[in-house]
């Protein structure tokens, strides 16, 4: 079984959702969605101090292949893909710092 090293639950917006870091991936679950980001894909990883109010809350797409799981619009992670569809994704963790920072000793 696969060793979970954060992870943050949300019933926000009545719907479950989750961030979660393993050992070798990042999930993000938003209900019914789940998508997960291999630390070999990771390309760079910030803090963005805010999410723009017109992305609103919950799964969205934005502008230049990015993706948000938005419940908050405050300080939240941006994930800069390798490869795939989406180049860019944007988590709105409770602690971005911390996220960060669990992340980076990996």
């Amino acid at each position: 079984m696969e060793k979970i090293l954060y992870k943050e639950k949300s019933l926000r917006l009545l719907f479950p959702s989750y961030f979660k870091i393993c050992e070798n991936r990042i999930e993000a679950y938003f209900w019914p969605i789940k998508y997960s980001i291999p630390f070999s894909d990771i390309k760079e990883i910030r803090i963005v101090e805010r999410i723009p109010w017109y992305i609103g809350w919950g799964l969205r797409i934005g502008f230049n292949r990015r993706l948000y799981f938005t419940l908050h619009h405050g300080k939240s992670i941006e994930i800069v893909r390798k490869r795939g569809h989406w180049r860019k994704i944007v988590l709105s963790t409770k602690h971005p710092e911390k996220f960060i920072s669990i992340i980076k000793k990996i």
